[in-house]
Parts: C-alpha cells; sequence; structure tokens
C-alpha cells in the first residue's frame, strides 16, 4: 500500500485558514484609513502535526493495520503456494523415476493429476493476485478517507490558534524558504488537538472555544 499523500490536502486544508477565522472573528465594516498596523505572518508544518498530533497518530495506526492485513494475506497465500509447488514437484519427480515402469493407464493417471495441479495452482495465483489487488485498492481509498477526515478535525484547531495569536496570514512551512521558531504554530496545533483528543471533544468546537466571552451589557 502507498504511502499517504497529505500534501495536496494540507495545501488545502491551510490555504484561506487565517483570511476566513479573521472574517469571522469581525463583522464587516467600512474600509477603514490606511494604518501602520504590522500584518501578522505564521507558518504551519501540516506533516507534522500529522506524525506529532494523538489524531495524526490514531490514522496511521489505522493505516499501519490496513497494511498488517494485507500482508498477512500475501504471506497466507504464499505459504498455500509453496505447498502447491511441492506437491507438483513431488508427483514431477515421481513420474521421472517411476514413468517407465508404469501401465500406460497409470501413467495417464498421473500425468492428469500433474495437469490439474498446476492448473489449480495458476488459478490460485491468479485469484490471490486480484484479491490482493482489491485489499489495496480499498486501503487506498480508506487511506484517502483518513486524509479527508483529518483535515476536517483539524482546521477548527488551526483556526482557534490564529485567532489567539492574531495570524493575518498563514502559510504552510513547505513553501517559506526561511521562518523563526516564533511565527511557527505548528506545536500550538498539536497541543490543542491532543487536549481535544483527551477531553474526547469534538473538533468542531475547538474554534469557538477560543473566541472571547461576549462583554457584558450594561
Amino acid at each position: 500500500m502507498r504511502k499517504t499523500h497529505l500534501v495536496p490536502l494540507f495545501l488545502a486544508l491551510v490555504a484561506g485558514v487565517a483570511a476566513q477565522a479573521q472574517e469571522a472573528a469581525a463583522p464587516a465594516a467600512p474600509p477603514a484609513p490606511k494604518s501602520d498596523k504590522v500584518v501578522q505572518l505564521a507558518v504551519v508544518n501540516m506533516e507534522r502535526v500529522y506524525a506529532d498530533s494523538l489524531l495524526g497518530k490514531g490514522y496511521a495506526k489505522r493505516l499501519e493495520d490496513l497494511k498488517n492485513e494485507i500482508d498477512a494475506e500475501g504471506q497466507k497465500k504464499q505459504a498455500e503456494l509453496n505447498k502447491q509447488d511441492a506437491a507438483i514437484k513431488a508427483l514431477q519427480e515421481e513420474l521421472e523415476k517411476q514413468g517407465g515402469v508404469m501401465s500406460p493407464e497409470a501413467l495417464e493417471k498421473k500425468g492428469g493429476d500433474l495437469k490439474k495441479k498446476q492448473r489449480d495452482r495458476q488459478a490460485f495465483l491468479e485469484d490471490g493476485q486480484a484479491e490482493i489487488q482489491r485489499m489495496r485498492e480499498r486501503a487506498q481509498q480508506q487511506a484517502q478517507a483518513f486524509e479527508n477526515e483529518f483535515g476536517v478535525k483539524v482546521r477548527p484547531h488551526i483556526e482557534a490558534v490564529v485567532k489567539e495569536r492574531g495570524i493575518d496570514i498563514l502559510l504552510d512551512s513547505r513553501v517559506v524558504v526561511a521562518s523563526s521558531r516564533e511565527t511557527d504554530i505548528s506545536l500550538d496545533v498539536i497541543n490543542r488537538t491532543n487536549e481535544a483528543e483527551k477531553a474526547g471533544r469534538p473538533a468542531a468546537s475547538a474554534a469557538k472555544a477560543a473566541e472571547p466571552a461576549p462583554t457584558p451589557q450594561p
């Protein structure tokens, strides 16, 4: 089974997160005069978030289980092929050693048995290869579903960190030539994701939890 390709997902996930978070946090207003406000930039390493977060590790474990299941089935079928090969070889050796003294009827029967075993072996091989291929295709589909589900679950945590830190623009770390440690929010996202996982909270509540409490009206 191939390794999951998270790059397209992460690019789509990160793109526009900061802008959407800021729009959600503030009502529409008339254009303001230019100010000297410094635009807050940040980067996030989504591959690190996937590798180091409890959420990502959970999906990685499930993918590993799928891979192990396919490997185990492949080994099982290979063992059966080895068994059939041994039976075919034993019958071939018997024909080579005793073929000259066998009656025509016995020789014909043994020859028929050999051909049947060879046909059965080939059919088993082809069926096994087709089954393994189907298992791999299902695993590929499951891996894609895991990627999509991970993206849906982690996005609110990214948005929550963006709001907390007042970030205006969020970039994928792979498109940034260099950045300081202070601008990398990956660990913040990992920590927030882990807290939600441990608490069993739905990920969608993360961004809501990050919003400031409304100011009491007099």
